[in-house]
């Protein structure tokens, strides 16, 4: 019998990951543990008395054989720490989980974490069709598995035929929400993947949260937010995306509805970047080259000097007095050329007063 199956009891049983760091830390002897388990052993590993009395209850509650069907039934694999599909990204982690739960399997692409409040409009609907299409064609999408709004991105990009990977937070065998079901058997059927760091049969409670949009965010290159109040589980993300010196993307909406508040608020501030197509997240990593972006541009130049500033800002953004220094022209007629070309979208003013390639 597979040593993992093991090592998903005891799991359930109530060591937690931070347990099976330490108690795994030089060996994978899980059958071996779980068999030789008792008070004295637990106790060497900074188990309470409660805690040691629970241990030793569920063990004689759960069954090894009936974990084994669980997992076999849905094929899920058993990931640890020690693995060479375990994410890099997961193992820069402040609390690294020592395993998670994958149902098919995971690549090193680049992953881009999705992110929104649950209940959506029509507008949002738009942005998930437009924005999601054009950057699953180039990232693997990663989002959280709620209703509506997380639901519309795994479905847009399955049916685009990319990847996606759901970040679950009960146990992997759980299809919550119920009305995710189909979605579910839709994302295994197309060979995507399904991860959860949770014990078999946990079912969902709010503490899950926050662990699994850290996981969303730890294993991203990057995250996009669509759609937030400014009291939503996104800014959990968000702020950890920040932490990380992630790359945050925002689209920006009505001032007047709440739920544009917080991205609106993140554009605002300079935490994250203003786009409103998909191209501007390319762009961003020279995925589409701005100067293919804007084949017919040529043609809306005024001048020899709108297009010496348009051809010195797609390969670098600079502030007026550099563009001044780098031109060689007074002030005021760079001042109007910049000014002539913001008006006709073709350079914009992005963060620390720098002028970019719309």
């Amino acid at each position: 019998m597979n040593e993992k199956i093991y090592l998903a009891l005891l799991h359930k049983i109530w060591l937690n990951h931070k347990k099976l760091h330490l108690i795994f830390k030089n060996n994978n002897n899980y059958k071996e543990f779980y068999d030789n388990i008792s008070s004295n052993i637990l106790f060497t590993y900074g188990f309470s008395p409660k805690q040691i009395e629970l241990i030793l209850k569920n063990k004689n509650r759960y069954n090894i054989a009936d974990i084994k069907n669980k997992l076999d039934k849905r094929k899920v694999q058993i990931i640890t720490i020690n693995d060479n599909l375990f994410p890099i990204l997961l193992k820069q982690i402040p609390n690294i989980p020592y395993l998670f739960y994958l149902r098919w399997t995971i690549d090193n692409s680049p992953k881009i974490a999705v992110v929104w409040s649950r209940k959506i409009t029509n507008y949002w609907e738009k942005i998930i069709e437009n924005i999601v299409s054009g950057i699953s064609t180039y990232f693997t999408i990663v989002s959280w598995w709620a209703a509506w709004c997380d639901s519309k991105a795994h479905i847009n990009t399955i049916n685009n035929w990319n990847k996606t990977i759901s970040v679950i937070w009960t146990w992997i065998d759980i299809d919550y929400p119920v009305n995710n079901n189909k979605l579910y058997s839709d994302i295994v059927n197309n060979w995507w993947w399904i991860i959860s760091i949770f014990p078999i049969w946990e079912f969902w409670n709010p503490y899950n949260f926050p662990i699994r949009n850290e996981i969303v965010a730890w294993l991203s290159v990057w995250v996009l937010v669509v759609e937030a109040q400014m009291k939503s589980w996104t800014l959990i993300t968000s702020n950890l995306a920040l932490d990380m010196w992630k790359d945050l993307f925002a689209v920006p909406w009505d001032i007047f509805k709440r739920n544009s508040d917080w991205c609106n608020m993140l554009i605002k501030s300079g935490m994250a970047k203003l786009i409103t197509t998909s191209e501007d997240i390319l762009v961003e990593y020279n995925i589409v080259n701005k100067s293919n972006r804007n084949n017919n541009i040529k043609n809306i130049f005024a001048d020899k000097i709108e297009e010496e500033i348009y051809n010195i800002l797609i390969s670098e953004n600079f502030t007026i007095n550099e563009l001044i220094n780098k031109i060689g022209l007074d002030t005021t007629t760079i001042s109007l050329k910049i000014s002539m070309m913001e008006i006709k979208k073709i350079i914009k003013k992005w963060l620390w007063w720098k002028y970019e390639v719309f």
